[in-house]
């Protein structure tokens, strides 16, 4: 009987588009994710580089390499801390969220494993948190998109580049490609249309755009579905903060304790991961075990911005 609804709202057409998220009565990430991947589990750090191609004529390429402090929870077989020390056992993180897909979240509370108790809200939410929903952050508050994932077009074209499916070779080929799959279209026959006549008359009568008109459409297949309006922007990531808030959500620079001497710190790189090498070429070898300032590959930056104030899946 439970699946009665779901019937009726395909043939009756009721359901609604894009289907929002996240699913209100989803059993808790403790009793389903945690049978197997449960948080006392220490992983420690892992060695990840992250390679982007920049849009400029010869789309360059620029890498990060980062060693991620997943860290754990089991203070048996490593330091309790890194990026899983949020859902350490004697933690308890508690947030409200303003907003449905729970992207605000002006008011944190932390309970320490003394008991202690710390209060952080922004300066802007003056409400009284008594009538209002509370969330144990778990799991999914991170991981919200363990399955499904829609990459954005930036991401995506990264990919393929990558993978060679999108030859590099030609000119602002990055620029293009990200471009026409951030167009609006109606339905997926006008955008696969779309796709091949506007990458045709930008690179005319060569052979190399043919593969990479493929690409596109496959990209363009596999993460928009204009019919339920669904595509990246629709379903945020809240692993990392470059396209999303993420961990800005919090990690914000701007939720001040109730005492107003501590903050949840913002720009805090270091905390959750190090970068050892950033860069092309022989600059990745130039490997730094201390971590480096982050470096912004094309223009200056103020240190007081979030990756999402410009970066939003585009370009």
């Amino acid at each position: 009987m439970s699946g009665t609804y779901q019937v009726y709202a395909t043939v009756t057409d009721k359901y609604p588009t894009p289907i929002p998220t996240p699913v209100k009565n989803l059993r808790p990430a403790q009793e389903t994710c945690e049978q197997c991947h449960w948080p006392k589990k220490f992983v420690g750090n892992l060695d990840r580089t992250l390679s982007y191609y920049l849009p400029d004529q010869s789309n360059s390429l620029y890498s990060v390499r980062l060693l991620l402090k997943v860290g754990g929870g089991d203070p048996t077989h490593g330091p309790v801390g890194g990026i899983h020390w949020h859902m350490n056992v004697a933690n308890k993180i508690e947030y409200i969220a303003t907003d449905e897909a729970r992207q605000k979240i002006p008011w944190v509370r932390m309970t320490d494993p003394q008991g202690v108790v710390t209060e952080y809200r922004t300066k802007d939410f003056t409400n009284e948190v008594s009538g209002m929903t509370t969330r144990r952050m778990d799991c999914m508050d991170c991981h919200n998109r363990p399955a499904h994932k829609f990459q954005s077009p930036e991401s995506a074209v990264n990919l393929a580049m990558s993978l060679t499916n999108i030859d590099i070779t030609l000119p602002y080929i990055k620029t293009n490609a990200v471009g026409v799959l951030c167009r609006p279209y109606t339905n997926q026959t006008q955008a696969l249309e779309s796709i091949a006549t506007t990458l045709s008359e930008k690179f005319p009568n060569d052979p190399r755009i043919r593969g990479t008109i493929a690409a596109v459409q496959q990209i363009y297949t596999n993460n928009f579905f204009p019919e339920m309006k669904a595509s990246w922007l629709n379903y945020p990531d809240n692993i990392g903060h470059k396209d999303f808030p993420g961990c800005f959500r919090c990690h914000d620079g701007k939720h001040i304790s109730s005492t107003g001497r501590d903050m949840i710190k913002a720009n805090d790189c270091n905390a959750c991961h190090l970068i050892l090498a950033q860069g092309s070429g022989a600059q990745l070898n130039q490997l730094n075990a201390q971590g480096q300032k982050f470096a912004h590959p094309i223009d200056e930056y103020d240190p007081s911005y979030q990756c999402t104030d410009c970066h939003n899946g585009g370009l």
